[in-house]
């Protein structure tokens, strides 16, 4: 199984539902549709729900700070998309590795050569 840094599975889940605990207990359900590197985030289309459970508010948009979240919960179909996506990063980064390993193994050569 790869790993995924929590920041890569945010930027993947742009656009798609997520449920947000904050440490407060409250709770939010909306769509991503921004994410910085603090991990704050902007949804949209926001269901907000008190601690209590009693109180429910619909928002068109909610910012919520990333130092106050507890907890996200994502679609199985985002994880998977960032499994791919670390899957292909991970080969990428293999393959150029291994392209500069070939290289230099040549240039060294030719330096030996001269």
């Amino acid at each position: 199984m790869q790993n995924i840094f929590p920041l890569n599975l945010l930027l993947t889940a742009r656009g798609s539902k997520v449920f947000v605990e904050i440490k407060s207990g409250d709770t939010f359900n909306g769509m991503i549709e921004l994410v910085d590197k603090f991990m704050n985030v902007k949804l949209l289309n926001v269901i907000h729900t008190s601690k209590d459970g009693q109180q429910f508010v619909q928002l068109n948009e909610m910012y919520i700070k990333g130092s106050s979240i507890k907890s996200f919960r994502l679609q199985s179909a985002t994880i998977d998309k960032a499994l791919e996506e670390a899957e292909i990063y991970n080969q990428q980064q293999k393959d150029e590795r291994s392209k500069k390993q070939k290289f230099g193994g040549r240039q060294q050569k030719q330096k030996q050569n001269k």
